[in-house]
């Protein structure tokens, strides 16, 4: 590593020039900060050591400059007259580490470890086979997912590689000193290593992590990835069928877009070795592409590609024509990006490959991969992201076929809904005119009984009985207007136990009076059932449609009317049978009896919804609703619903 050191004292000087020589680095000595400024403005350094008291600017004034930081080259502090407020100031600053003076030569290597292997020649005994420090780094392009202390997850693309620690390039922001979990890309077939690191500096584009408490198999499996990654053979023809069909499996197990996406590039990164990927969806008019999807972009080529008008450059053009564009040498390409050549110059990208993402004929976007090496993309490699780039046009048109079907399901649900409601609003209007009714004849009981009472010739007793009468009158005309409202309002639109034999007599009671009117005798036979779980407005709903049904139908006809309800238990399951000796369903009927506007009532006499709502209801709850005609005459409705002998 190229390493600067910025001491004044030039015994030091030498020592630390001997030293870091003999490891294998490259240092270069400057006594002020003055002259280290210089330094870095001819040759970015990998490290530097800095002391803090030199003639001039100090090394804490140096640590402040902006143009220091914004390198963000990791800076080792080495001072013996610091104080302990001062050495946490130089980290708060953005120090690495702090060292003091004298230095121990053995603890400034293993320091200098942590951000890259030295060049010392190997002993002449077999080497270690825990010897991270002198393990070679390799540039490879692995998908890593970043796990942080707290709880945060992102994806990034790894720059190199080495069994001591990786640098990655991503957008997210990282301290030194934090700790983080990496999720490794493995190749093909693989399963991903996990492993613990610390951030040891930051970058403009990324950070550099130190790989820390890793066991002899973390070991074993990074030492394969670093000479998988040394190679330079073409990846062969099975990983790439493996990755389509990661692919595919991704689409059949998510109609997430983002999570087939973020699929999609990992499996790609893992086959193709590029170190730059990104993925455009057109918009809704079709001329401009977005970025959904990105693997390692720096910041600014990840602003200019933010937004990218159909047509203009390569991506643009891939997006308008529909065909696949390669660039073995992107850096001498113009047209690449036209409104920022200099970002795509400053980013150093060489082979480059654009393929369309299609489906159905239609053009969804793009799918871009590029290297900064030059090695060039196979044939093979293309026709994988050809390949790679259909598969992402299936899920897109999946998800939005997904996404159109739901839409048109919530709006269903909501006339669904509202039909209900108009229902309900509909058997509410009935039965009030039937309270009405009853509430008009007590009230005529009511008035002649204190009319009388007020013409004042009864004895005591009498006048007692006719108040009793009054009483009992306003008393049941209150208990049916609550009846009414009760039902009218609805249950707690949520299920509890529900006693149906109870809800049958409410129902009856409720009814009573029209039933009465109407000469039909009703019979109940209500054995003790176990209660079900149900919404109680809902049940009482479905009650009240098929004794309003019943009565309907018999009061149309002449002959006898009689109205039987019956309650038994069958294998777990509450039984309710309503039977009427009324004319029966006509038989082109019977068969759509439950369906939505089909009524056996004259034109404006019925909505044909209280059936339709009965059935969805017993649906809801797990339950049926059955129609049949009686061979004796009329028809019998039978509604089921699961006991639960555990509650209630």
């Amino acid at each position: 590593m190229r390493i600067l050191v910025v001491e004044d004292d030039e015994n030091l000087c030498e020592i630390f020039e001997g030293f870091l020589s003999e490891i294998g680095h490259e240092p270069r000595v400057v006594h002020t900060a003055e002259a280290a400024l210089d330094a870095l403005r001819e040759a970015r350094p990998d490290v530097v050591l800095l002391d803090i008291y030199l003639p001039g600017m100090s090394g804490f004034d140096f640590l402040r400059l902006q143009t220091v930081r914004e390198l963000r080259v990791p800076i080792v502090v080495v001072s013996g007259r610091v104080t302990e407020s001062q050495a946490q100031e130089c980290l708060r600053l953005g120090a690495f580490d702090f060292l003091g003076k004298p230095v121990a030569l053995a603890r400034l290597e293993e320091v200098l470890g942590c951000f890259g292997p030295s060049g010392r020649p190997a002993p002449a005994a077999a080497p270690s086979p825990v010897d991270r420090r002198r393990a070679p780094r390799v540039p490879v392009a692995l998908p890593v997912r970043v796990r942080e202390s707290n709880g945060a997850e992102w994806d990034a693309t790894s720059v190199d590689l080495s069994t001591s620690g990786i640098r990655l390039r991503s957008h997210a922001v990282l301290s030194p000193g934090q700790s983080a979990t990496l999720a490794l890309g493995a190749p093909a077939g693989a399963r991903r290593l996990e492993v613990a690191s610390v951030v040891v500096r930051t970058e403009l584009d990324g950070c550099a992590l130190y790989f820390v408490n890793l066991a002899d198999w973390q070991l074993e499996r990074l030492r394969e990835l670093v000479e998988r990654a040394g190679g330079v053979a073409p990846a062969p023809v099975e990983p790439h069928l493996r990755i389509l069909h990661t692919i595919s499996r991704a689409i059949g197990a998510s109609l997430d877009v983002d999570e087939v996406l973020r699929i999609a590039l990992d499996a790609l990164t893992r086959v193709t070795g590029h170190e730059v990927a990104s993925l455009h969806l057109l918009s809704a008019d079709g001329a401009t592409l977005h970025l959904r999807g990105d693997r390692g972009l720096r910041p600014q080529l990840r602003d200019v590609n933010r937004v990218l008008a159909v047509g203009e450059g390569v991506i643009g053009r891939v997006a308008a024509t529909g065909r696949t564009a390669y660039l073995p040498d992107a850096s001498e390409a113009v047209n690449l990006l036209p409104a920022s050549p200099a970002v795509v110059a400053q980013e150093g990208i060489r082979a480059f490959v654009c393929v369309p993402i299609r489906s159905r004929g239609r053009s969804l976007g793009t799918l871009s991969l590029g290297r900064r090496t030059r090695a060039a993309f196979s044939e093979s490699e293309i026709a994988l992201v050809e390949a790679s780039a259909d598969q992402i046009g299936l899920a897109l048109e999946n998800a939005q076929l997904y996404s159109a079907t739901r839409r048109q399901l919530d709006d269903l649900k909501h006339t669904e809904s509202q039909l209900e409601t108009q229902e309900k609003l509909s058997t509410v209007g009935k039965l009030a005119a039937g309270v009405a009714h009853e509430i008009r004849n007590r009230l005529a009981t009511i008035l002649g009984q204190a009319e009388l009472m007020l013409v004042g010739r009864d004895d005591p007793d009498k006048a007692r009985e006719r108040v009793r009468t009054i009483v009992k009158e306003t008393s049941r005309a209150a208990q049916m207007l609550q009846d009414l409202l009760r039902f009218s309002r609805g249950g707690s639109a949520e299920a509890r136990p529900c006693r149906l034999e109870e809800q049958i007599q409410w129902v009856l009671e409720l009814k009573g009076p029209e039933l009465r009117r109407s000469a039909v005798e009703v019979t109940s036979e209500l054995a003790g059932v176990p209660p079900v779980l149900a919404d109680e407005g809902e049940i009482q709903q479905v009650l009240l449609n098929l004794v309003q049904n019943a009565h309907e139908a018999m009061a149309a006809g002449a002959g006898e009317r009689r109205l039987t309800v019956r309650l038994t238990e069958v294998d777990g399951r509450a039984r309710l049978e309503v039977l009427d000796t009324g004319p029966g369903i006509r038989a082109d009927l019977l068969p759509r009896i439950f369906e939505a506007f089909t009524t056996t009532k004259p034109a404006g006499e019925g909505t044909g919804l209280g059936l339709w709502v009965s059935y969805a209801i017993a649906e809801r709850h797990d339950g049926s609703l059955r129609a049949a005609n009686r061979p004796e005459g009329g028809a019998v409705f039978t509604l089921e619903l699961p006991c639960q002998p555990g509650i209630g």
